[in-house]
């Protein structure tokens, strides 16, 4: 519910010197008259994207061993144990659509599981993946081909709804896929549509558009369509450490030191 601290309301502050974010994004937040006044603005983005990595490699894993699906089975009286359509994320193949802080600090997570991953990002520097060997860019389509994909993107008008029917099919069947970056990059009516006709084994969404979704929602009754409340980078043993970051980069700022987790203007355009 924070409004956007735009420049009408800088020339009502006047002795302003730094905008501190102890959370992740400053899109809805920051605006370009900082830039324009010199105001340093940083988050705490990158502490908060070590989490929402670790939540979703453990999506990665709950998925493929269809936990969710296996826990409804047992609870209706089944005790089941044929393999079926369960898999390991060892070895296997992920897509990535984006690859920002969170991305990376997933492929970091990812190394020791010997997994192949194909990373879509039009704005990723030369050299970017030189870090993860077992990494690769590659288009669009290529990446929406891997069974596992992972959608990290910023929120942009260009990326509205970019996970629309089309890319959908692109999917293999049985597919899982996950959002952890913003509701709006995925049509969730071809979603649903996707996963009504038994295309895609599991998806698993932490975020939704609108948030929280309505409850005639048709996601929500679907099964194996997981559901969080946009908490991907919360952790109560997690929120020490975005406060102590903030304040240690204040006192960075306070002493005339550089800043570890400034925002340019440029990532502030690409934020999600």
């Amino acid at each position: 519910g924070t409004p956007q601290i735009d420049a009408c309301m800088l020339d009502g502050a006047p002795r302003l010197r730094l905008l501190a974010h102890a959370a992740g994004t400053v899109a809805h937040i920051a605006s370009e008259a900082f830039y324009e006044r010199n105001i340093p603005v940083l988050s705490a983005n990158s502490v908060m994207a070590r989490f929402v990595a670790e939540s979703v490699l453990g999506y990665m894993i709950a998925a493929t061993h269809r936990v969710a699906q296996l826990n409804a089975s047992i609870r209706a009286g089944s005790w089941d144990k044929r393999l079926g359509e369960q898999t390991s994320l060892f070895g296997n193949s992920i897509g990535l659509i984006g690859l920002g802080t969170v991305g990376r600090e997933l492929l970091s997570l990812l190394a020791p599981f010997g997994c192949t991953v194909r990373v879509y990002d039009p704005y990723l520097p030369t050299g970017a993946l030189e870090r993860w060997p077992f990494a690769a860019q590659c288009g669009f389509e290529e990446a929406m081909r891997q069974p596992i994909v992972s959608v990290h993107a910023s929120q942009t008008p260009e990326t509205y709804h970019m996970i629309d029917a089309n890319a959908l099919e692109l999917l293999p069947e049985g597919g899982i896929l996950l959002n952890t970056a913003r509701g709006s990059l995925i049509d969730e009516q071809a979603l649903y549509k996707h996963m009504k006709a038994g295309k895609l084994k599991y998806a698993c969404l932490d975020v939704t558009d609108p948030e929280p979704p309505a409850a005639d929602n048709p996601l929500r009754t679907l099964p194996n369509c997981i559901m969080t409340p946009h908490l991907a980078g919360l952790a109560n043993n997690g929120l020490k450490r975005i406060g102590a970051f903030v304040c240690d980069e204040i006192e960075r700022f306070l002493k005339g030191e550089k800043l570890v987790a400034e925002v340019t203007e440029d990532m502030l355009a690409r934020m999600a």
